[in-house]
C-alpha cells in the first residue's frame, strides 16, 4: 500500500524536489516520501532512505499516513512567505496553514502544530507536510489541499470541483463529494454522498485497480501469472529472410556462371573462368537482403516486435517480479567535449537528474560521470562555469589534458585515436579504477590503524576516505588531470551522448532488465530523434534515421543480434572489464585504434558469448540529436566507412608481414555468433564498399560500355541495368514494404506513410547519388595510412548563411570539384568532340555516370550553401 500511495503521489508531481537556478538543493530529495502506520504501530516509509526528521515528526503526530508535498506549487508558496510568519489563511472560513521553520520543530514540541491540523508548511525542508487518520481519504486530502495552495499562490480564490471538508476531518467526505484517485484529478464513477465505510472503500479499491490496469497496461504485474520469470525464445524468422536472400544470392551467381560456361563451349576461351573471382565480393551483397526482407515487412508476422525475445525486448520488466531484490548502482556516463552548457548540457543533465531522482525513489541509488574532454579546451570563465554546474548538481566529472604535440613542453600529451571519444572514455575510466584502488588502499590502512573492520567505518568516514583518494590520484596525475564528485561506478552504466533525452524510468527498467538477463552485456535502446533547428536537411535526416530504427527493430525482433550504436545503451561493467587490454601502460576497453569503437566493442563481446540486446519498450523516450548540417553527416559517412576498413583490412603497408585481413576480423568470422548475423554484419560493411565503388565503377562502365560495347563478356552486368534495379528496389519495393511495415506497427497509416517517402525521396537520391567520393577517400586513407581525424558532430547549429556556407563548400569540397569539373569536360568531349571511333553517345552508358557526377556536383550547393 506504501508503495501505491507513493506512485500515486509521484504521478501527482507532488515529490518533485525543490530547485533554484543552479538545480536540485541538496538534500531536497531525502525529504520526500509517504509513510504509512502499520497494526503493530510501525511506520513503513517509502522510500526506505527518508529523513529520519520526517519519520520522528510524523511518529510524535501519530497519524494513519502522510505524505510530504513538494510541487511547482509549494515552490511558489515558499517565495511568498516572509521570514517571521507562522501562519497562512487558506480561505475565508479560516483554515489556516502553519508555517514551522523546520520539521523538527514539531518532534521536540517548539511548535504549536497538533494532530488535529492535518497539514504544515516547513520552511527549511521547503515541502508540506500532509497527514491523515485513513489511507483512503489521504489522496483526496491532497488535491484539496493543491487546490487551496494554488489559490493562494495565483492571488484569488479557486473554486475546485471537490466541495472541500474541513481541515480537522479529512477522513470525511461531505455531500456532494467526489473522490479523487491518483495524479491526473480521475474521479471515481458515481458520486458518493455517505461517509466512507469499509465495504465503500473495498469498492473504491476495485474500481481504482481496474482503471489502473487500463492506464498502466502491459506493465502491471500479476503476481499469480507473472511470478516466474518467462523464458525468452530463440527466434528463427530472421534466419528464414537471410535465408531466401542467400537463395536469391546462388540464383543469380549460377546465371551468371551458365552463361561461361555456354560461351566457354562456343569458342573454347578458359581465361573468361577469371570473372568469377569478380563475383566473389557477392557475398556482401546487400540487395538481396533488402529484396527479402521487404517482403516479410509487406506479407511476414509481427507478433515477436510486441514480445520478447533472447536479442529483442518489446516488453519492459515486471517491477513487481523483482519487490525484495537490491537495486544495482547505476553510473551514468556522458562523454562532452566544447558543446554549449546552456544549449546542450543543462537540458541533458536536467532530463538526467528526473531519472536518478526517480530511481532513488524506487531503493536504487545512480550518479553522472562526466568525461569532459573540452574542460581544459576553453576558456578559465568557462570552465569554472562547468565545474561549478557539477559540483552544484552533485555530478562526477574528469578532465584529461588538451592535445599538445610538442614534446618539448612540459605540457606535451597526445589524444590518441582519429576519433577521440574512445580515448576519453577510457582516460576517465582508468582514472576511476585509480580512485578506486587509492580508496581500498586506504580504507585498509585505516581500518588497522582503529583495529576495525570495514563495516565499522561511518558513511561520512566513507566519504571522507574517497575525497583523499581522489585529490591523491589528482595529485599524482601532476595537475594534468582536473576532477571533482563522485568517479566511482557501478554494476550498471548507462552511456549517453551530450544531447540526449532519456525516459524518467529507464534507470529503473535498465536495472531490472540486467538482473534478469546476465548473460547480456549491451542492453541498446531504440532511440527518438530529439529536433533542434528543425530545418530542410535535419527535417531529412530525421526521417531516414527514424526509418533505419525501425528496419533494426524489425529485423532484431525477428532474431537477428542487435547492433550497438554507442549510446543509450546499458553497459555490464564486468562484461566490458572482461575484455579489457593493456596499452601504453594503462588498462583500457575501448579500442583507440579504431573511428568504430562500439562496433569494435560489440564484436569482442559477441565473440566472448555475450549476448547483445535491444529494447524498444520505452517508445522513442530516448531521444538523441542528428546531424544538422550536411557536412557533419558526410564526415559521419567517412568515420563509419573508414571503420569498417580498418575493422576487416590491414593498411597495405602491413600486408607484408600482418596480411591484408585483421585478427579481430578472423576472431569474428571463426566466433560464435549465429551464421545469419555474421551474413547480416558483412552485408552492412559491404554497403560502405558498394557505395565508395559507385564513382571508380561507374567510370570504368562509362570506357567499356561505350568503346568496346560488342566485345564485352555476356558476363558483365552493365551499370545501367544495376541502375534500374537499384531504383526499382530502393525506390519502389523499399519504400512500399517500410509504408506498409509503419502502418501494420501503427505508427502511421499507409497512405500518408508513402506520401512521406514520396517526399523525401529525391533528397535521397541527391545525398545518397553524391557521397561515393568521400567514402572511396575515406577508405583509400586508411589503405594508405594517410591521416585523417573527425571531431563530434554539431550539438548547436552554427554560423550559416550563404556566404559561410560558400567559404565552406570551397573549403571542404574543393578536391571534390578537381576531380568532377575534368570528369564533365571529358564527358562533353567524348560525346561531342572526340574522332570518329572514341564518340560515347550511348545513352546506357553516360546515364549512370552522369548521376553521379551531377548528384556529387548538386550536393554541396542543395544541402549545404544555406
Amino acid at each position: 500500500m506504501v508503495k501505491f500511495l507513493h506512485r500515486r503521489c509521484s504521478q501527482a508531481k507532488w515529490l518533485e524536489p525543490p530547485t533554484d537556478e543552479y538545480g536540485i538543493i541538496d538534500g531536497g530529495v531525502a525529504n520526500l516520501g509517504v509513510l504509512l502506520k502499520r497494526n503493530d504501530g510501525i511506520y513503513t516509509a517509502e522510500p526506505l532512505f527518508l529523513n529520519q526528521d520526517v519519520v520522528s515528526a510524523v511518529e510524535k503526530l501519530n497519524v494513519a499516513v502522510a505524505f510530504t508535498m513538494s510541487s511547482d506549487i509549494t515552490h511558489a508558496l515558499m517565495q511568498q512567505v516572509s521570514p517571521f510568519q507562522t501562519d497562512i489563511s487558506l480561505d475565508a472560513r479560516g483554515f489556516v496553514l502553519p508555517v514551522v521553520s523546520s520539521v523538527t520543530e514539531i518532534t521536540t514540541g517548539k511548535s504549536s502544530i497538533s494532530r488535529g491540523s492535518y497539514v504544515c508548511l516547513c520552511k527549511q525542508e521547503r515541502m508540506v507536510l500532509v497527514w491523515g487518520d485513513t489511507v483512503p481519504g489521504i489522496l483526496a486530502h491532497g488535491t484539496d489541499i493543491e487546490t487551496k495552495l494554488l489559490s493562494i499562490v495565483w492571488g484569488s480564490h479557486i473554486p475546485a470541483n471537490i466541495k472541500p471538508p474541513p481541515l480537522q476531518q479529512p477522513n470525511q467526505v461531505t455531500a456532494h463529494q467526489t473522490n479523487t484517485f491518483g495524479p491526473s484529478g480521475r474521479t471515481s464513477v458515481f458520486p458518493i454522498s455517505t461517509p466512507i465505510n469499509p465495504e465503500m472503500s473495498e469498492k473504491i479499491g476495485v474500481i481504482d485497480r481496474a482503471i489502473e490496469v487500463e492506464e498502466m497496461g502491459d506493465k502491471i504485474f500479476d503476481p499469480e501469472k507473472e511470478a516466474e520469470l518467462p523464458e525468452r525464445p530463440f527466434l528463427l524468422i530472421h534466419a528464414i529472410t537471410i535465408g531466401i536472400a542467400m537463395v536469391l544470392v546462388i540464383v543469380v551467381e549460377m546465371a551468371c556462371l551458365a552463361k561461361l560456361i555456354t560461351e566457354y563451349r562456343l569458342d573454347g576461351k578458359m581465361l573468361r573462368f577469371a570473372l568469377v573471382l569478380y563475383r566473389a565480393n557477392d557475398c556482401f551483397q546487400f540487395f538481396m537482403i533488402v529484396i527479402s526482407g521487404s517482403l516479410f515487412q509487406l506479407f511476414g508476422p509481427l507478433s515477436s516486435l510486441q514480445s520478447n525475445s533472447l536479442y529483442y525486448s518489446g516488453r519492459a520488466p515486471k517491477p513487481g517480479r523483482h519487490a525484495n531484490v537490491e537495486l544495482p548502482h547505476v553510473t551514468i556516463q556522458m562523454p562532452v567535449y566544447k558543446e554549449g552548457l546552456k544549449g546542450v548540457v543543462i537540458p541533458t543533465v536536467t532530463s538526467l537528474l528526473a531519472a536518478v531522482r526517480y530511481y532513488e525513489q524506487k531503493g536504487g541509488t545512480a550518479s553522472i560521470y562526466v568525461n569532459e574532454d573540452g574542460l581544459q579546451c576553453v576558456s578559465p570563465e568557462m570552465q569554472e562555469a562547468r565545474k561549478a554546474f557539477y559540483e552544484l548538481n552533485n555530478i562526477g566529472y574528469c578532465s584529461r589534458p588538451a592535445q599538445n604535440t610538442n614534446q618539448d613542453d612540459p605540457n606535451y600529451f597526445i589524444r590518441k585515436g582519429h576519433f577521440k571519444k574512445a580515448s576519453n572514455m577510457n582516460y576517465c575510466l582508468d582514472f576511476s579504477l585509480r580512485v578506486e584502488d587509492e580508496l581500498l588502499r586506504l580504507i585498509s590502512e585505516t581500518c588497522r590503524a582503529r583495529g576495525c573492520t570495514q563495516d565499522d567505518l561511518t558513511i561520512e568516514d566513507e566519504d571522507k576516505l574517497y575525497e583523499q583518494a581522489r585529490e591523491s590520484t589528482v595529485a599524482q596525475d601532476g595537475g594534468k588531470t582536473i576532477a571533482g564528485g563522485n568517479v566511482r561506478l557501478g554494476d550498471v552504466i548507462l552511456i549517453v551522448d551530450s544531447d540526449t533525452r532519456v525516459p524518467e524510468d529507464c534507470l529503473l527498467y535498465g536495472a531490472l532488465e540486467m538482473i534478469e538477463s546476465p548473460e547480456v552485456a549491451l542492453l541498446q535502446h531504440a532511440s527518438g530523434i530529439m529536433q533542434v533547428v528543425n530545418n530542410l536537411f535535419e527535417n531529412g535526416i530525421t526521417y531516414f534515421t527514424d526509418l533505419i530504427y525501425t528496419s533494426i527493430q524489425f529485423a532484431v525482433g525477428n532474431g537477428d543480434c542487435a547492433p550497438f550504436v554507442g549510446h543509450n545503451t546499458f553497459i555490464r561493467w564486468k562484461a566490458i572489464q572482461s575484455i579489457a587490454f593493456q596499452q601504453d601502460g594503462q588498462t583500457k576497453f575501448w579500442s583507440e585504434d579504431h573511428v568504430s569503437e562500439d562496433f569494435d566493442v560489440s564484436l569482442r563481446l559477441q565473440i566472448n558469448n555475450f549476448v547483445v540486446r535491444l529494447a524498444t519498450y520505452h517508445n522513442g523516450g530516448f531521444k538523441e540529436g542528428v546531424s544538422l548540417t550536411v557536412y557533419d553527416e558526410l564526415a559521419r559517412w567517412e568515420k563509419y566507412a573508414y571503420g569498417c576498413n580498418e575493422l576487416v583490412f590491414h593498411p597495405l603497408v602491413k600486408w607484408p608481414t600482418k596480411g591484408p585481413i585483421t585478427p579481430l576480423f578472423r576472431k569474428f568470422l571463426w566466433s560464435p555468433i549465429k551464421v545469419t548475423s555474421k551474413i547480416t554484419i558483412l552485408a552492412y560493411i559491404g554497403t560502405y564498399y558498394a557505395i565508395a565503388s559507385a564513382i571508380p565503377l561507374t567510370l570504368a562502365n562509362y570506357l567499356i560500355v561505350g568503346w568496346f560495347n560488342e566485345e564485352v563478356d555476356q558476363f558483365y552486368i552493365a551499370s545501367w541495368k544495376i541502375f534500374v534495379g537499384m531504383a526499382v528496389i530502393f525506390n519502389v519495393l523499399s519504400p512500399l514494404a517500410y509504408a506498409m511495415l509503419r502502418h501494420r506497427l501503427g505508427q502511421r497509416t499507409f497512405f500518408w506513410s508513402l506520401v512521406e517517402t514520396a517526399k523525401w525521396t529525391p533528397f535521397f537520391l541527391l545525398f545518397f547519388g553524391g557521397i561515393s567520393y568521400h567514402l572511396l577517400k575515406s577508405i583509400i586513407c586508411h589503405f594508405f595510412s594517410i591521416n585523417i581525424t573527425w571531431t563530434t558532430t554539431a550539438k548547436e547549429l552554427t554560423e550559416s548563411g550563404f556566404r559561410v556556407g560558400l567559404d565552406r563548400i570551397v573549403r571542404d569540397f574543393k578536391y571534390m570539384y578537381m576531380f568532377i569539373v575534368p570528369l564533365v569536360g571529358g564527358m562533353v568531349y567524348l560525346a561531342v568532340y572526340a574522332p570518329r571511333g572514341w564518340i560515347i553517345s550511348d545513352f546506357a552508358a553516360i546515364v549512370p555516370l552522369a548521376n553521379q557526377v551531377g548528384c556529387h556536383a548538386l550536393l554541396p550547393f542543395a544541402l549545404g550553401l544555406f
